[in-house]
């Protein structure tokens, strides 16, 4: 602040206008006392200073006694002024000012007790008559009547205000630490909001706490009704104030911002808006946030000491004006402040109309945190005899993560049912119960959505119409949209869906906008659609970061279906990087089928990234945890596959044989089922019963629950044919993997997809018409993740080629001339790269990832 002042030019007139407390006086002082280059005369006047004789012999005085100010001049002569005779008085000092041999800075400390007409007739003629060796510098709490908007149009103004004068928030913490008070970031931060850089509060506010056994409770408790503040609120800036301005303050304290209109509402004042207006410029104890409702904000210790005083002129009141400040909210459809104050007016009636009106347009708009307040305010005995409130309770329960209480909410709901029902009432029930029934399975990242309930809304055979109001019906199509996804009616869910999309976008609801888009995506997953997925999660996730809803179950399904499909396409890392993210959400704390969904990705990534081991601890862990929760088919069978795949791989055959009775138990037979037989009888070398095993799946006779499990087993059949020599029907199942593959991006299949139908792939590159592209990039992909998985020495590949020799370590130490610790320890560096434990399963690893050549396996 002292380089702004230190560059008003010296015509300038410095202002430094605020209210109380900002620490003009002080600034003032620092500048003269640090600006050597210009002496300072400094005039601090009173009341008293209305007299002019007074004020310009004050002024006559202080110049004087400048050591610049010659001696023989007229100004040290105190005789030889007549301050009662203006105006020849004025013109007199006028020119001896002039006369000056060095500037000087002339101060006038609390301009605004100046209020004498003569005398400020006096100040304007000396600020007229523009003095070349004196800057004159003015401090006041309210804007002088001296013609500043001239001042400021001629360029001859330099101004500091309130605004300017705040303390930042690093002012603050360096002011606070200069009083010896190290406080956390936090409380820190709460004071400076609190006193919004008042210096006065600041001040006030350490000496409290230095004085204080607690200083951070005595910071959390700091406000404007504390003993020391009020005391000075009161002297400093309320004691000025006609006694109706102090009323009309604290009526409008109750709402922060506050309308022109709202507080012409609340103090009966036709003139609010004017004097709001007068108030911000003449005192700056509020200012203008403007807005389409023109609204102004309370200094925020003034206002919680106004509220506190209101409180004090009784409850009664205070409860009246929260009341009509609730109605003239919601007569302006803005219904979280109307709830707010609806909430404080201990209306009985008043609250639950409100929430009757408005809480439906706060859920699809994700303003859930006031509505659980309001909801919380109505009282427990309200919400519970209220079936339209209880469901309401029961729904931001969900979003929150609760689901015990709201299923609570949900039968309470369920006990006051109405004998006849309307729609509103029947469509809420029916969202209510659906995502109920979500909570116990929700979005999971291989595409799928749980079983929610019929959309029936009535209970009768016909459902009722869709309701008139906007997010009702939204809500309506988001309902039906779930019931047909659940029912696998693919296209009437995308129809719904994109209906409750279109309203949502439409009519501002963006909580829904979310909702709407992460269904949709699940809906393009479970058709196959995995470009639209992922684009659509994408977008469900963006909108999600937008309003902050990045902890929900929606944004946690979208970031699961992005992490499983990234997983497909083969891309490890942000599979691994996607899992992670979703795994630090709140609402997979609260979910475990969406936690274990992650988790398995984030193993079978790992398992991809080369920690095999680890990769299929983790995915094993997951089944183990996943327990009894229940979860849809898509889900067990994704997680299944992937584990079951890793076991194989590894040689753990026992391992995948539990995989495959866990997911017969869950899911019955299906097409996974049947593919895991399958490799489990192809890994025991009974290659014809394999191919049996598998020709419904390949024959579209047995459906699967995952989209890409065709693809398995088409690369399957290949792996099998090339065993038996059969290469024209290994590369017809290299196509129609391939084929299948395509659309939904799946390259990860072809990875662990074996060496011989690698090599098929590479020899019959360039004839599979438009898969070429595809299958290219399938190899490259296998490749790298190969790489990544056996990243062995030169040395370790060559013991690793002697593996399958019938020859003893010491047998392979003197074929290499080494040492048989050495080759031990090569040995081992193998098993653990390629996450196995012995010999055998180190030699299948090496051929399943094409670190052996297949002619030379035995």
């Amino acid at each position: 602040m002292i380089g702004h002042l230190r560059a008003a030019r010296p015509a300038e007139v410095v202002l430094v206008c605020a209210p109380a407390g900002y620490g003009k006086t002080s600034l003032l002082s620092d500048w003269a006392r640090t600006d050597t280059s210009t002496d300072t005369a400094w005039v601090s006047l009173d009341r008293d200073d209305n007299d002019p004789r007074r004020l310009w012999a004050s002024v006559v005085g202080s110049v004087a006694a400048r050591a610049e100010v010659p001696s023989t001049g007229r100004l040290p002569q105190p005789r030889a002024w007549r301050p009662d005779a203006q105006p020849e008085f004025l013109g007199e000092l006028v020119d001896a000012l002039m006369a000056l041999p060095r500037p000087i800075r002339l101060v006038l400390d609390d301009v605004h007790e100046l209020t004498d007409p003569d005398v400020l007739h006096g100040l304007q003629i000396l600020i007229r008559n523009r003095c070349p060796g004196v800057q004159l510098v003015l401090s006041s709490r309210s804007d002088p009547p001296l013609s500043l908007p001239r001042l400021r149009l001629a360029g001859r103004l330099c101004e500091l205000r309130a605004a300017q004068l705040r303390f930042t928030r690093s002012e603050t913490q360096a002011l606070l630490e200069g009083s010896g008070l190290h406080l956390t970031r936090a409380a820190v931060d709460a004071l400076h909001r609190q006193t919004g850089g008042w210096a006065a509060g600041l001040r006030l506010a350490a000496s409290g706490a230095m004085a204080s056994p607690d200083p951070e409770g005595f910071v959390d408790r700091f406000s404007g009704d504390e003993r020391s503040v009020a005391d000075y609120l009161v002297d400093e800036v309320l004691s000025g104030l006609p006694d109706d301005v102090q009323d009309f303050l604290r009526v409008i304290s109750i709402s922060q911002p506050v309308p022109t209109q709202l507080a012409a509402e609340l103090s009966g004042r036709q003139d609010a808006g004017h004097l709001l207006d007068q108030l911000e410029h003449s005192s700056a104890l509020l200012s203008s946030c403007g807005g389409p409702r023109d609204s102004y904000r309370l200094q925020q210790l003034l206002r919680t000491y106004l509220r506190a005083d209101l409180r004090r002129h009784g409850a009664e009141r205070e409860a009246e004006l929260h009341q009509t400040a609730a109605r003239w909210w919601a007569g302006r459809a803005e219904p979280v402040p109307a709830l707010e104050h609806a909430a404080q007016g201990e209306d009985p009636d008043l609250l639950p109309e409100l929430l009757h009106r408005f809480s439906v347009a706060l859920i699809v708009a994700g303003d859930h945190g006031p509505l659980r307040r309001a909801l919380a305010a109505a009282g427990t005995p309200a919400v519970d005899a209220d079936p339209w409130l209880a469901l309401t309770s029961a729904l931001t329960h969900l979003e929150a993560g609760e689901h015990v209480v709201a299923r609570e909410a949900l039968g309470r709901a369920r006990r006051s049912w109405p004998a006849h029902d309307e729609a509103g009432l029947a469509v809420l029930r029916a969202v209510a119960e659906q995502f109920s029934a979500t909570a116990d399975a929700p979005l999971p990242s291989a595409p799928d959505v749980p079983a929610a309930a019929s959309f029936d809304v009535s209970g009768d055979d016909e459902p009722h119409e869709l309701p008139a109001e906007p997010e009702l019906e939204a809500l309506a199509h988001l309902s039906r949209g779930t019931a047909r996804l659940a029912q696998d009616d693919l296209d009437g869910a995308r129809d719904e869906l994109e209906a409750a999309l279109e309203l949502s976008r439409s009519h501002g609801f963006e909580y829904l906008t979310m909702q709407s888009l992460s269904l949709l995506a699940a809906v393009a997953g479970v058709a196959g659609d995995l470009q639209t997925m992922r684009t659509t999660s994408h977008r469900a996730r963006a909108a999600a970061a937008e309003h902050g809803w990045t902890d929900t179950s929606w944004s946690g399904a979208a970031t699961a279906m992005l992490a499983y499909a990234a997983l497909m396409r083969a891309e490890t890392a942000a599979a691994e990087r996607l899992a992670s993210e979703g795994l630090d959400l709140r609402a997979a704390g609260s979910s475990p089928q969406l936690s274990c969904m992650l988790r398995g990705i984030r193993g079978a990534a790992a398992f991809d990234r080369g920690d095999r081991a680890d990769g299929l601890a983790e995915l094993q862990q997951t089944r183990t945890d996943l327990g009894d929760h229940p979860s849809t088919a898509r889900q067990a069978g994704a997680l299944a596959m992937l584990e079951f795949r890793a076991a194989l791989l590894l040689g753990h055959s026992t391992a995948a044989r539990t995989v495959c009775g866990w997911f017969a138990d869950r899911a019955g037979e299906n097409a996974e089922l049947l593919v895991m037989q399958a490799w489990l009888i192809a890994a025991s070398g009974r290659l014809e019963q394999a191919r049996s095993v598998l020709r419904p799946v390949l024959g579209d006779e047995v459906a699967a629950v995952v989209p890409h499990t065709p693809v398995d087993a088409w690369l399957l059949e290949a792996s099998l044919a090339v065993g038996h020599g059969d290469r024209p029907a290994a590369r017809r199942a290299v196509r129609c993997s391939l084929r299948l593959a395509e659309p939904l991006e799946a390259v990860r299949p072809f990875a662990y997809a074996g060496s011989g139908v690698r090599e098929l792939l590479v020899h019959q590159l360039g004839t599979f018409g438009a898969s070429n592209g595809f299958a290219e990039h399938a190899l490259t992909a296998g490749r790298g993740m190969q790489q990544r998985q056996a990243m062995l020495s030169e040395r370790e590949l060559t013991v690793l080629g002697l593996l399958p020799s019938m020859l003893s370590l010491d047998e392979i130490a003197d074929d290499l001339m080494v040492s048989v610790h050495t080759v031990k320890t090569h040995v081992r560096s193998i098993y653990t790269k390629l996450g196995v434990s012995s010999r055998r399963l180190a030699v299948r690893a090496a051929y399943e990832n094409g670190l052996l050549a297949t002619t030379a396996r035995p």
